[in-house]
C-alpha cells in the first residue's frame, strides 16, 4: 500500500455523523495494522471501522458470509453449486432462473488476487485508499455526488442487487472505476444483519475519482445559494430571475 500523500481533510470538515472509511486490497500482509478479532460479514466491515475508530485488516477467516467468495479468497464458490436455488429457498427469488441471472451481475476478484482487506477510518488513515466510503443522510450524500459532477458533468449511477450488495459497493467501483451508491434498506443481507438504519446513502468512491471529488469539495460552494432560500415561493421567484438574467446574457454576449 502506498503511504498517504493526499490531503483528505475536507471530508472531516463536512461533519458526517459516521466517519468516512478507506478500504485497501492487498496480496501482502499489512504492517502496523491489527487483524480483526471476530467474524462478521463483508457488508458489516465499514460499520465496524466506524465504531472501532481504528484500522484493522481481515483475511478470509474473519469474513462469515459470501464476501470471501467475491473477494476471490475462496475458489469453491457456492454461486453455481446449488443450481441457483439458494435464493429460492430464502424466498427472495421466484425460481432458479431468476436466481441464476444474479450471477451475471455480481462482480468479483480473481481467485488469489486479494489476501487481505484493510479498513481505516479517515482520521486514522495512513495509506492511499483504493476506495473511500461515505455513509450519510441523503442531503449530505448529495454534497459528495454533486462534487463528482461539479467539474465533470458526470451522471449519477446506482448499481446493485438484492443479495451480494457488498460486491456492488466495495468491488464493482474498484474494478469499474465508477462511483457507486445505494440506499440502505435495499439489501437483503444488510437488512438481516441490521447494519444501518433505512434511508442512508452508502457512496463508494474508487481511487480514480478521489482526487477529482476531493478537489471539487474544496472549490465548490458546499451549500449552493438555492438551498439557502427559506421558502418554496421565494426559491421559484429567485430561480426564475436567475434564468431570465442568464437568457439575457446569452442573447447579448
Amino acid at each position: 500500500m502506498r503511504p498517504l500523500q493526499s490531503d483528505l481533510s475536507i471530508y472531516s470538515k463536512l461533519n458526517f455523523e459516521r466517519q468516512p472509511v478507506a478500504i485497501n486490497y492487498s496480496l501482502k500482509k499489512p504492517e502496523g495494522i491489527e487483524k480483526l478479532d471476530k467474524q462478521i460479514g463483508f457488508c458489516e466491515m465499514v460499520k465496524e471501522a466506524q465504531q472501532r475508530g481504528t484500522p484493522f485488516y481481515i483475511t478470509r477467516e474473519e469474513e462469515n458470509c459470501v464476501g470471501k467468495f467475491f473477494l476471490g479468497m475462496r475458489d469453491d464458490t457456492p454461486r453455481g453449486s446449488d443450481g441457483g436455488q439458494l435464493g429460492v429457498k430464502l424466498q427472495i427469488f421466484q425460481d432458479g432462473r431468476a436466481n441464476s441471472r444474479l450471477r451475471t451481475f455480481v462482480p468479483h476478484f480473481d481467485t488469489g488476487s486479494v489476501n487481505y482487506v484493510v479498513f481505516s477510518p479517515i482520521d486514522k488513515l495512513q495509506f492511499e485508499p483504493d476506495l473511500l466510503v461515505i455513509v450519510a443522510a441523503p442531503r449530505q450524500g448529495e454534497i459528495i455526488m454533486r462534487a463528482m459532477t461539479y467539474s465533470t458533468g458526470e451522471m449519477y449511477e446506482s448499481r446493485g442487487t438484492i443479495v451480494g450488495e457488498c460486491a456492488s459497493l466495495y468491488i464493482y467501483p474498484y474494478l469499474s472505476g465508477k462511483v457507486n451508491y445505494m440506499v440502505t434498506g435495499l439489501s437483503y443481507g444488510m437488512n438481516g444483519r441490521r447494519v444501518y438504519p433505512d434511508g442512508l446513502m452508502i457512496i463508494s468512491i474508487p481511487y480514480q475519482w478521489i482526487p477529482t471529488i476531493t478537489q471539487n469539495l474544496k472549490e465548490m460552494k458546499i451549500v449552493p445559494p438555492g438551498y439557502e432560500i427559506p421558502t418554496r415561493e421565494e426559491f421559484v421567484e429567485w430561480d426564475a430571475k436567475v434564468t431570465r438574467e442568464n437568457a439575457e446574457e446569452s442573447q447579448n454576449p
